[in-house]
């Protein structure tokens, strides 16, 4: 009697003016089921890109276009609408390692019950062409390999999806984008701050001048010493830099926020 054929896999990407780093991403998922692209009406040539019948994904690949509503939202739908139970979820400016597809398609084979349904994914991150070993950065798992049925991605900004049994993890890693720069980060961290800042703000929680001025040494000192960041060399030194900036930045974006609910009243 013939094994069944083990289970399919959709590979899911969310995404919004991607035309840089979307073909890098496309080109590490051939090995998946399906590849689903959920485009939030990008401007640039995401679409094209992701729709060119040359390129070797083009049997793969379906292209869905929602309106953004947020990470949270994106995510939700994107894992509702796939093909196949069991999702990989990338991010555009990322790449799976052929490492991490042979050990995908390999716990689907092997593992008769499957009862382990979720897996949290090692990411190896880079900064400037450097890959960073040290730092906050590190060590990078992210919930990124599960069956969907009961998943919910919860929160606005580093938003993550609610597993019924805890996840276990792969090694075999996902590969951010090499060219990580300061541009990227800070743009990043504008938007992630704003967002961050108005769900404390929401939450009942305020700032004050004392943390707004410590707040860039001791996110400094702690990701530069105390996580090793020293250890990535000059890379590092600016990493921590940038973090602590980021630190300040939703600080003072509390303050402002909080501000404005005291004059609204």
């Amino acid at each position: 009697m013939n094994d069944p054929s083990p289970p399919c896999v959709s590979a899911v990407i969310i995404c919004r003016n991607e035309e840089k780093q979307i073909a890098r991403c496309l080109n590490s998922l051939t090995w998946a089921d399906e590849i689903l692209v959920v485009d939030a009406y990008s401007t640039d040539q995401t679409q094209a890109i992701c729709l060119d019948p040359n390129q070797p994904w083009a049997h793969q690949i379906r292209f869905l276009q929602r309106s953004w509503t947020g990470f949270r939202d994106q995510r939700n739908d994107a894992i509702k609408n796939a093909r196949y139970d069991w999702v990989f979820v990338i991010d555009a400016d990322e790449a799976c390692s052929a490492e991490l597809a042979h050990k995908i398609r390999d716990i689907l084979k092997n593992s008769p019950t499957l009862s382990e349904r979720a897996y949290k994914v090692r990411r190896v991150e880079y900064f400037l062409g450097k890959e960073i070993r040290y730092g906050i950065w590190n060590p990078s798992y992210q919930d990124r390999f599960f069956h969907r049925e009961g998943v919910t991605y919860v929160n606005d900004i580093h938003e993550y999806p609610v597993f019924r049994t805890p996840p276990r993890k792969i090694h075999e890693p996902i590969l951010h984008a090499p060219g990580f720069n300061p541009d990227q980060f800070l743009a990043k961290m504008n938007q992630y701050t704003s967002v961050e800042a108005r769900d404390r703000v929401t939450e009942g929680k305020r700032t004050n001048w004392f943390r707004i001025l410590f707040a860039f040494p001791a996110m400094f000192l702690k990701n530069y010493f105390y996580y090793g960041a020293y250890q990535d060399g000059f890379h590092g030194f600016v990493i921590s830099i940038l973090e602590g900036v980021s630190r300040v930045v939703r600080h003072i974006k509390i303050w402002r926020y909080s501000n404005e609910i005291q004059d609204s009243k």
